[in-house]
């Protein structure tokens, strides 16, 4: 079995070459911000009531079954709830258990993706000698070595490929989806983390993987045994919505757009108006895709996301129609009709002309420089995910809606629980094991009380645990604080309503004076000129991200939750999904800049249906019945 995984894997990454790191550098460290960042799930389209092209190549070579074990019977069965720990230390301070601090230096050796255009980090630092790593080699006795870097998601996977299929894994690394996480388990070469994580686990992360039920139990386990640390985001991640620049609406007399004609026209207004000289609508770089799919179904930023749901399209989903029958999402009518919208827009000069061309995020130039005035994308894109455009522009102030369907409805699709997990080499120590499990529960505590003006991402195997509705119960306590109908005390430690779980909150309540005016009316719309944009820029940027980018999540009902029928890999079929993913990545671009026809539509759903979709879906409806 080892032997078939590696040769499989060794022939895809044969050309990687491995970028030592440790010295010098300014770059972010990690994958898409996370929302301060399934087994089978149950899948309907259900009433309310309130990124990457070629990302999964390499590693859905596997032909064994990807999907979760049926329980994860195995650490729920020696599992202590969260309300049988003892409180953990208040964030900064140590205790003996899961904020313990090593009697002698525990090297953790990792691998790590970092953003190539990032800017955050101060000079001299590196990506394994920053305060974050300062911070756990201070406190804990935790010295993180880097022992390679990538700067994308392309090369960040071909790398964990490689070292899987030449089991040359470090001590930690994070698999960017669960199929890596499964081909390293059943190349024998990760760590039974059952007990580590039941003894180590901090009070506040169980309650976090609690409340996803068994589901991050089923998601880190493969064939019995829990390997991974499960990747656990709030909901919003995968909620998408448009960005655009409200003081340019404001200077044209233009209402915030609604449908996505009247996004077409305020779109075009930017450009004839020469706010948008060069394009109005950002996209991908090259190696993004333009929507999230069931293995990757948060964190898309400059997709298309928010303009695909406005058609009632849904790609890259399993769904059933009305009559119960399982079809593929990208293969509709509701597609052509979104793409015909996007190709129109991309031959008016609206959509960057080098969508899915541009590298190491120069994709996201025109919207730092402030040269381009809209883009999509989960709430963190704001603030998180923009910071430049502040810097650059202090009254840059972008706003965040959703965009409806000409029936009114804003129908969004919704993601699984997570998609990354922290991997640890079987060979590592006991010390190594429980290092990587006290450097999360230092993450989930002390984000609150971290600078993040230096990017949190450059945190070492950050992989974030959030409860689902964190972003929902933030936006609405700092609001009630702003109104004057609760206090800061009232989130602290001891107050009234203080909840461990929320684990940003008392911090964020804290700083809201620093950055918020005094003047500010909360009966009326925040925008940046109510905020201080440098005072406290780590703070402003999560701010802008709760207030404005979370915004439309926290106080609209949507009208539809579509979630995929499946969210993972399944026996079987492996053997067609690389070919109809690589067809569907490369195809879909082209529709969209017209190097392929829309006349040719059909012809593109009969080839995803005959090069293996139809088997695909045959696999996937037999399996969940």
């Amino acid at each position: 079995m080892k032997k078939k995984v590696l040769a499989t894997l060794l022939a895809t990454v044969m050309t990687v070459s491995m970028t030592a790191c440790g010295g010098s550098g300014s770059s972010s460290g990690g994958t898409a911000p996370e929302s301060t960042d399934s087994g089978k799930t149950e899948t309907t389209t259900e009433d309310s009531s309130k990124d990457t092209a070629s990302e999964e190549t390499a590693a859905d070579t596997i032909e064994e079954s990807s999907e979760p074990a049926a329980s994860g019977e195995g650490i729920q069965a020696i599992w202590k709830s969260a309300d049988s720990e003892a409180d953990d230390a208040v964030p900064g301070e140590n205790d003996d258990r899961a904020f313990k601090k090593f009697d002698h230096v525990v090297e953790v050796h990792y691998g790590y993706q970092v953003n190539p255009v990032d800017t955050t980090l101060p000079e001299g630092d590196a990506v394994d000698n920053n305060q974050y790593t300062r911070y756990l080699l201070d406190n804990y006795n935790i010295k993180m070595v880097c022992d390679w870097t990538a700067g994308n998601n392309a090369d960040f996977q071909q790398k964990v490929s490689l070292a899987i299929a030449s089991d040359s894994l470090p001590d930690a690394v994070i698999a960017p989806n669960r199929n890596y996480l499964v081909q390293a388990a059943r190349a024998d070469e990760l760590a039974d983390l059952g007990s580590v994580f039941n003894d180590y686990a901090s009070k506040q992360v169980k309650q976090i993987v609690e409340t996803t039920g068994t589901r991050a139990f089923e998601n880190a386990t493969v064939d019995g045994t829990f390997c991974a640390l499960p990747n656990i985001t709030v909901d919003t991640d995968g909620v998408y919505i448009y960005f655009i620049r409200q003081d340019w609406l404001d200077k044209l007399g233009l209402e915030a757009p609604k449908t996505v004609e009247e996004l077409g026209e305020a779109a075009k207004k930017f450009k004839e108006e020469g706010l948008s000289p060069d394009y109005s609508i950002a996209g991908i770089d090259a190696g993004g895709r333009t929507y999230s799919n069931f293995l990757n179904s948060s964190n898309n930023g400059y997709g298309f996301d928010a303009l695909y749901q406005a058609f009632d399209a849904t790609p890259g989903y399993f769904l059933r129609n009305d009559a119960g029958e399982l079809y593929w999402g990208t293969t509709t009518d509701e597609m052509k009709e979104a793409l015909t919208t996007l190709h129109d827009w991309y031959e008016q000069g609206l959509i960057n002309p080098e969508v899915g061309i541009t590298t190491n995020g120069d994709n996201a130039n025109g919207v730092k420089n402030g040269t381009c005035g809209i883009f999509m994308g989960p709430w963190w894109s704001l603030g998180y995910g923009n910071g430049d455009s502040f810097r650059n522009d202090p009254n840059a102030d972008w706003q965040a809606y959703p965009l409806y369907n000409n029936k009114g409805e804003w129908n969004i699709h919704m993601k699984d629980i997570g998609t990354t997990y922290t991997m640890v080499n079987k060979n590592a120590s006991d010390d190594v094991k429980q290092a990587v499990i006290i450097a999360n529960n230092v993450l989930v505590r002390d984000e609150s009380i971290f600078d993040t003006s230096v990017a949190i991402d450059w945190y070492p195997l950050r992989n974030t645990m959030a409860a689902a509705d964190e972003c929902e119960y933030e936006y609405e306590a700092l609001m009630s604080i702003l109104k004057g109908e609760t206090s800061v005390e009232d989130y602290q430690q001891g107050g009234s309503k203080f909840n461990g779980l929320y684990k940003n909150l008392a911090n964020d309540a804290a700083t809201l004076s620093e950055v918020i005016s005094p003047d500010y009316d909360p009966n009326n719309e925040l925008h940046v000129t109510d905020m201080d944009v440098m005072t406290n820029n780590g703070q402003f940027n999560r701010f802008y991200a709760i207030f404005i980018g979370d915004r439309p999540y926290a106080t609209v009902t949507p009208d539809k939750k579509i979630y995929s029928e499946l969210y993972y890999t399944i026996d079987g079929m492996d053997t067609y999904w690389t070919t109809v993913s690589d067809l569907e990545d490369a195809e879909i671009l082209k529709f969209i800049t017209g190097a392929r026809s829309l006349d040719e539509w059909d012809q593109f759903c009969s080839d995803w249906h005959v090069q293996g979709g139809d088997q695909i879906l045959e696999l996937v409806d037999e399996f969940l019945k």
